[in-house]
């Protein structure tokens, strides 16, 4: 079967010259489509999207699959492990229909009907708005396009964070939700340890609404380089996961070179002091903007909780989480599950367990992706058994 390396639907898009989402895609030889979605509030965002496999015999539609990244990341962080070990490439050959989606703000999503990213208005929200608008906008325009009634979801880190509180807030989407994957959840955050929170806590706290975490297309360039070596692999995945909150023995070094080419993908300042807001009060809340400014949005002094009772998609929500995570604490990710209506737990008991390994570990395949294809089989024909 012949692809046509890139086609590119809806408007086109100005992308940092460097390596893309699209370019990954099509240098393994899958086909890959590049959407655009716009938000209710006016954020223009960019999806790709991998709608068939050489290794997939079936013919007409396949369930849509949307995946959410996390909070520095991009679609990006999907793919680097390529289709060997990468989730998004095994589920294309197991004939899913597979979306990645960038959130506002970062390296594809730059752009809004009227705000530019060099005004402080353009990055005025938070994870909040990511959830209620972005995701829903993404969930909509799949269901649009490929004629379906609901989708299987994927969030990694944030990614997870956003679906909570869309299906808190608009609980009318828990009916688009075939399926929720949930890997290293941070949603309660009391026993978050991370190095990248204690070193820029202050810093973090007291900065204005702005870009923070930007994507630097010549600096990452700099850091492919100097990370291609093996040698320097070591030295790179050391960095790498000490900034990430702890050593990992499962790390996939080789996609060191590739990782940090692609983060940080540039975020909101606004998004960590969220988090961090979660982490100092123990509790799933929205965004904390001061007394006053409280009682002017929630009219209340403090903000109130996302209503977590609302999370309800067509089936329970599948947990995966370790024990060695630092930044979703497997004691808040229990706390979590308790409270959601219904929940499968995944834990993983290996040591030193790291929260970029749900989507970086060298075991992925084994330990994680196969059970989530195992997951949307049994959705899918519930009653025919699936040999993996």
């Amino acid at each position: 079967m012949a692809y046509k390396p890139i086609v590119i639907l809806s408007v086109c898009i100005q992308i940092v010259n460097g390596i893309t989402s699209a370019d990954i895609i099509a240098s393994h030889n899958y086909p890959v489509e590049i959407h655009t979605v716009v938000t209710r509030d006016g954020y223009i965002l960019t999806a790709f999207r991998i709608p068939d496999s050489i290794f997939c015999e079936q013919s007409g539609a396949k369930p849509a699959v949307l995946f959410q990244h996390g909070m520095t990341a991009s679609s990006d962080v999907f793919l680097v492990n390529g289709p060997r070990d990468g989730l998004v490439f095994m589920l294309a050959d197991a004939c899913f229909d597979v979306w990645l989606s960038n959130t506002r703000g970062n390296r594809y999503s730059r752009r809004h009907v009227s705000l530019d990213p060099s005004q402080e208005a353009f990055w005025r929200f938070s994870w909040h708005e990511i959830g209620t608008e972005d995701v829903a906008a993404s969930v909509d325009y799949i269901l649009a396009t490929t004629n379906q009634s609901a989708l299987h979801y994927v969030g990694h880190s944030q990614g997870c964070t956003t679906l909570v509180v869309l299906l808190s807030m608009r609980p009318e989407y828990n009916q688009s939700v075939k399926t929720a994957i949930l890997l290293g959840p941070p949603v309660f955050m009391g026993h978050t340890r991370t190095l990248g929170q204690i070193v820029l806590r202050n810093l973090i706290m007291s900065m204005p609404d702005c870009e923070f975490m930007f994507h630097n297309r010549i600096l990452n360039k700099i850091m492919n380089g100097i990370c291609e070596p093996y040698v320097m692999r070591v030295y790179c995945s050391t960095f790498f996961m000490i900034v990430n909150g702890k050593f990992s023995d499962h790390l996939n070094t080789s996609a060191i070179p590739l990782i940090v080419a692609t983060l940080p993908a540039g975020v909101s300042s606004r998004q960590p002091k969220h988090f961090i807001q979660l982490s100092d009060s123990g509790r799933f809340r929205l965004f904390d903007f001061g007394i006053l400014r409280n009682l002017i949005y929630y009219r209340r002094l403090t903000p109130p909780d996302y209503p977590l009772h609302n999370v309800r998609p067509l089936t329970p929500v599948h947990i995966f989480y370790s024990d060695d995570d630092l930044s979703a604490a497997k004691e808040d990710v229990e706390n979590f599950a308790a409270i959601l209506p219904e929940a499968v737990m995944h834990r993983i008991s290996a040591p030193s367990w790291h929260h970029m390994d749900f989507v970086h570990s060298m075991t992925v395949a084994e330990v994680i992706n196969k059970p989530v294809i195992e997951i949307f089989r049994r959705f899918e024909q519930p009653t025919r058994p699936f040999p993996i």
